[in-house]
């Protein structure tokens, strides 16, 4: 294959392979969030007899096709930083995008529900290196150097897949094959790879880092980490109970339905995830701050007796401005922290907020459980709250 270099290609190299790129993370939205969307066909291909006989109980274990890939992002965090630390950026995200390429169709053609719970947490190892490594060559590509508008750009694609390709793949997969979709949503990481191998990108692209001084701080990484953790789980918590969530705040307003709910959850991840990551680059404090807060302003308003449909959208499109928003402004402090560190760095966003989505959906479950539909919002708002505590001890360590 023909090779062009971005250096000398200019303007047009530049942008076809941040398309690709950003081509990339709208797979990995929608390989990872179809599977939600898909458990009910999934469950009665793979577990057929336990579909008949218990259907709820053959659905409890199918998602554990989703916490395998929450827990494979988070392993991926440090284990995929390690094994291609000797790659160039370019080749680095080729491997990436290439072990999720083959890892969505291998789950497409796994005979059993534990090959695929297998395959599921392989495929998502690369997860967070790619969008990492990826935001930090955009920023490159851009001349500008704002890690922050890079990574607004690759979640981009991600938010993007909740808001158009998760419905419409969803919808297709519930009336056909399941295996034809899932395996179909590969060609979005084919885009990238063969971007990538026709386009030559400078081996320096994004190593302005790897030589700076500074050591880490192990105190105040872990306080950012916790902040975003914690208020991404409070996110979460909503998000994953969101039909009986939503079922109780709207009150008599039949006319909104999980549908509308979810509309309202990725237009407010979209706005979240642009609009932090166009201020992140010059105030991230402020706008991971924000982001949380918008989360905390959602519950809270899940809160207020009477809000109906209206306010119960309101409520929903608010925390997705807290879940879209927190990764570029993380990607921009992360960098801070681990100057010498840049690809760990650069996967610490998406690892942070897998987690988070764990922690918030074993929350959100155990309230559920406990308590009822009504303690939802209130043990979201008390997590948000300590992700945004925790955040303030960062910025005091910081001084």
């Amino acid at each position: 294959m023909r090779t062009e270099d971005v250096g000398s290609a200019g303007l047009a190299a530049r942008r076809l392979v941040i398309a690709a790129l950003a081509c990339g993370g709208f797979g990995i939205g929608v390989s990872e969030f179809l599977v939600m969307g898909l458990l009910p066909q999934i469950s009665a291909d793979l577990l057929p007899a336990l579909s008949r006989a218990d259907p709820d109980a053959a659905h409890a274990a199918t998602g554990g096709l989703a916490s395998a890939y929450a827990l494979g992002v988070v392993v991926g965090i440090i284990t995929t930083p390690i094994l291609v630390r000797r790659l160039s950026e370019r080749w680095a995200l080729i491997v990436c995008a290439g072990s999720m390429l083959l890892g969505t169709i291998a789950t497409a053609f796994a005979p059993t529900l534990a090959i695929a719970i297998v395959l599921r947490f392989l495929s998502a190892l690369t997860h967070a290196s790619y969008i990492g490594v990826a935001a930090m060559l955009i920023a490159h590509l851009l001349v500008s150097g704002k890690y922050g508008r890079g990574s607004a750009i690759v979640h981009g694609g991600l938010t993007g897949a909740n808001l158009l390709g998760v419905p419409v793949l969803t919808a297709l997969g519930a009336a056909g094959d399941w295996r034809v979709i899932l395996g179909s949503t590969a060609v979005f990481f084919a885009v990238p790879l063969a971007a990538l191998l026709a386009v030559r990108v400078p081996a320096t692209a994004v190593a302005t880092l790897e030589h700076t001084s500074g050591g880490i701080r192990p105190r105040s990484l872990l306080t950012l980490i916790a902040a975003a953790v914690l208020a991404t789980a409070g996110g979460f918590a909503i998000i994953t109970y969101v039909a009986p969530v939503i079922a109780v705040a709207r009150g008599g307003d039949d006319w909104v339905t999980g549908g509308w709910a979810m509309l309202a959850f990725g237009v407010g991840m979209n706005l979240g995830n642009f609009g932090s990551g166009w201020i992140a680059d010059r105030r991230p404090g402020a706008a991971f701050a924000g982001s949380a807060v918008a989360g905390a302003l959602g519950a809270a308003l899940l809160l207020v007796p009477g809000i109906g449909g209206a306010g119960a959208v309101a409520a929903i499109l608010l925390v997705g401005i807290c879940l879209g928003g927190g990764s570029p402004p993380g990607q921009v402090l992360y960098m801070r922290e681990l100057l010498r560190y840049p690809r760990l760095a650069s996967a610490l966003p998406s690892g942070a907020g897998n987690l988070g989505s764990f922690v918030g959906a074993l929350a959100g479950g155990a309230i559920l459980a406990g308590g009822g539909v009504g303690w939802i919002p209130i043990g979201a708002l008390a997590l948000v709250g300590l992700g945004l505590l925790s955040f303030a001890a960062y910025r005091v360590a910081r001084r």
